[in-house]
């Protein structure tokens, strides 16, 4: 994990994700995730309205319990990712305690005055019981949040749960 060093660099990054990595880009309520499938692994962006942490979650149900967790952070210019998984609300479960392993390769993280930004990959299939399995063009339920603070104990402001269907390309 790293933050960038510099800072238009990454906004650059950011600003030319759609045709890196966004083939595919669902947003709402001001939060934005957009992904690539790069052989068995799932490269993601993930941007909110907040100084706070963001997060995105993946479930058969439309429901946070069950889900596998990722959330994140930047602090003092460094981004850092927690893996969880949710055994019921208001308990995400750290994967690592839960007998699994934390499977998120962080790529890169900033913010700023209005927003927080973070480049990450994950398995398509971690065989991690707790992680979620990926299956191209199965639909899923993808939820996004973000908070008002950096505390990842803190509920989130906001949270959307959106049915998706994971595409190879435009």
């Amino acid at each position: 994990m790293r933050a960038y060093q510099n800072p238009s660099l990454l906004i650059m990054l950011f600003l030319g994700f759609a045709g890196l990595y966004g083939q595919q880009s669902i947003k709402a309520s001001g939060i934005t995730f957009s992904y690539e499938i790069n052989g068995d692994a799932l490269k993601c962006a993930l941007t909110a309205p907040t100084q706070g942490w963001i997060g995105v979650g993946f479930n058969h149900n439309n429901s946070i319990v069950g889900s596998d967790l990722l959330l994140f952070h930047v602090v003092d210019g460094k981004p850092s990712s927690r893996d969880l998984y949710v055994k019921e609300v208001g308990n995400p479960i750290n994967d690592k305690a839960n007998g699994g392993s934390n499977t998120i390769t962080l790529i890169d993280g900033m913010e700023d005055d209005s927003s927080t930004k973070v480049v990450f990959s994950i398995p398509l299939n971690s065989r991690d019981p707790n992680d979620f399995v990926h299956i191209i063009e199965n639909e899923f339920w993808l939820i996004l949040a973000y908070s008002v603070d950096d505390d990842f104990r803190h509920h989130s402001r906001v949270r959307k749960h959106l049915p998706l269907v994971l595409k190879k390309g435009p």
